[in-house]
Order: structure tokens, then C-alpha cells, then sequence
């Protein structure tokens, strides 16, 4: 019998390459997938349930956690085994206290409808252990650093959750929030004027997907363990040469003032983009990789999955 996964933001970057990940182990054939939506009549929706039979669609969302559950069970009556947890960071009425009551909610439900293990998507900030200790001044990662200690602390022994497993991922920068255009150009104005050529670390959202098919496949090796993933680590000159292969150009930026601007007038940009300069992510690059030896670097995902024009074919 396949196992139910419920997953929420199925729709979004994360949670789509979460279910490509599971479609590509067996077809999909090990998974029953309660995809989360706010809106099951979306075209986007409608779309993703039309991948595999193994989807059903599940309409609500995090700010209702229990009817979200009830949901899940009218749709798919058979027990949830897993949950991928992820949560909006950023946006319009989102604070770090909506998202962090969003992460417990779905943390106490899943204890309550016994499931066996949730991946819950966090954020790497100085390291694996390092980061247990590490809010960072940067308020979204704030959310993350909470929500990961309430996971930790209410599944602990001798408590309701102690039978529920758990895995953290926690990604660096994404690769996929790079796209042709202004405000990208404006971005990496900004972090080129704090970062210069420190290196820096990227995933690409689709190796997410991958850690965390691997952990609702593979519960037991992956279970209790909280974990950095990085794709790729690169200098400034070392993204430019990865832009120039692949595209035909260096990094696109604009004129330093328009960075500046842009972190004068967003505080929260402006405190993780000094964060990244003083201090960064550190995720160990080399043991993902040996988790995950496909695992794309900024070069191969250029050519294999971003919106930019490219120049160049498949690079092995």
C-alpha cells in the first residue's frame, strides 16, 4: 500500500519539486500525494493534479491547520503518514509571527493525526549544528530558528509527539529566485555592494525536492537529522564565469545606487544581505553532494532550468 504525503505549498517552487521528486521514485507508485492548495479550481492546480493519478488535491491552508486536516481526510480517507512542511517567508501580511503560528500548527496536527515522519523546510544559518543556536538577525530566518526548536522540543522523549519522526532541511540562497530583469538586477546590486567576492552559497529548489523525497522515502536514515543543503559555493568572479558560459554574459546587475536603495528601504533585505557578508551560510557542499551526486551547480542550472536565455547545451 502506498503511503499518504500530505504537502503543503504544492503549487509553489518548493512544494511542485517536492512531488516531481516523489513522481520520479517508482512513477509515484510508493505515494498517495495530498497536494495543499488554496484554490483546487487554480490553473496551476488543476495542472499539477494532471502529472499522475497518485495526486488528489486538498484545498485550504495554514491559517486553518485542523480544517486543513479534515480536509486531507474527506479527500484521501486512509491515514496521513507523512507531511512536507514549508511556509511563506515573506509577502504581503506575513510576519514572523503568522509563520512561525502556521509551522506549530502543522507541527501539533501531525502529532495529533500520529503521523510518522515530517519534513519540515528551514533555512541554513551557520552550519548544521551551528544553527540549532543561531536565530540571526534576519526575522524570516527568526521564524525558521523557532519552529525548528518547537519541532525538536514536542517531539522529545516522554513527549505526545515522541513517536513522530522528523527531518529539517535547511537551503541556502536559491538559484530559482534569479530571472531576467529589473529587480534581480537591482538584488545582486546589493549583494555585490556588501558581499564583493565572498564566496556564496546556492541550491536550486528542484535538489529541495530531491532531500526531501529522499527523506519521506527513506524516513530511518534520515530521521532526527537537520541538515544544510548547498549545491553550489561561489565567489563573485566565479558566478560571473558561470553566467558567461551560460548565458553569454556576466552576472546581471545593475548600478551600485539602485542596490543601495534597495537595502535602505527594505530592512529585512538590508539585514540579510550584511548577514551574508559578516557571517553566511556554511552548509558542507561536499557531503550533500554525496547524498546527492546530480545536485546542480549555478552553471548547470543556468542551462538545465532557469528562464535565461543560454548558449550552451547540457554541461556533464
Amino acid at each position: 500500500m502506498s503511503k499518504v504525503v500530505l504537502i503543503t505549498g504544492a503549487t509553489g517552487k518548493q512544494g511542485s519539486a517536492v512531488i516531481n521528486a516523489l513522481l520520479s521514485q517508482g512513477g509515484g507508485k510508493s505515494f498517495t500525494i495530498l497536494a495543499v492548495t488554496r484554490d483546487v479550481s487554480s490553473h496551476a492546480a488543476t495542472r499539477l493534479a494532471r502529472k499522475s493519478s497518485s495526486i488528489k488535491l486538498v484545498q485550504g491552508n495554514l491559517d486553518d491547520v485542523p480544517a486543513l486536516f479534515q480536509e486531507a481526510r474527506k479527500v484521501c480517507p486512509e491515514p496521513i503518514w507523512g507531511v512536507y512542511s514549508v511556509q511563506i517567508s515573506v509577502g504581503k501580511g506575513v510576519t514572523l509571527e503568522s509563520e512561525v503560528g502556521q509551522g506549530k500548527a502543522l507541527i501539533d496536527e501531525s502529532v495529533k493525526a500520529s503521523v510518522k515522519h515530517l519534513v519540515y523546510s528551514s533555512v541554513e544559518r551557520g552550519g548544521d549544528d551551528a544553527s540549532w543556536d543561531n536565530p540571526t538577525p534576519i526575522p524570516h530566518f527568526q521564524s525558521k530558528y523557532q519552529i525548528e526548536r518547537y519541532l525538536r522540543d514536542v517531539t522529545g522523549p516522554g513527549k505526545p509527539g515522541a513517536s513522530m519522526g522528523w527531518t529539517i532541511l535547511r537551503p541556502v540562497a536559491f538559484m530559482d529566485n534569479l530571472a531576467p530583469g529589473f529587480p534581480t538586477k537591482v538584488f545582486m546590486a546589493a549583494l555585490h555592494n556588501h558581499i564583493g567576492n565572498k564566496p556564496m552559497q546556492w541550491v536550486a529548489t528542484s535538489d529541495i525536492g530531491v532531500f526531501a523525497a529522499k527523506a519521506l522515502a527513506e524516513p530511518e536514515r534520515w530521521n532526527r537529522r537537520a541538515v544544510g543543503l548547498a549545491g553550489d559555493q561561489l565567489s563573485w568572479g566565479q558566478l560571473d564565469g558561470a553566467f558567461a558560459r551560460a548565458t553569454g554574459s556576466p552576472t546581471p546587475m545593475s548600478y551600485w545606487f539602485f542596490g543601495s536603495a534597495l537595502t535602505y528601504a527594505v530592512v529585512e533585505v538590508s539585514l540579510m544581505i550584511r548577514w551574508f557578508a559578516s557571517d553566511g551560510y556554511k552548509a558542507d557542499v561536499g557531503a550533500r553532494r554525496r547524498d546527492h551526486p546530480e545536485m546542480l551547480t549555478m552553471e548547470q542550472w543556468l542551462v538545465k532550468e532557469s528562464p535565461f536565455k543560454t548558449t550552451t547545451t547540457h554541461r556533464s
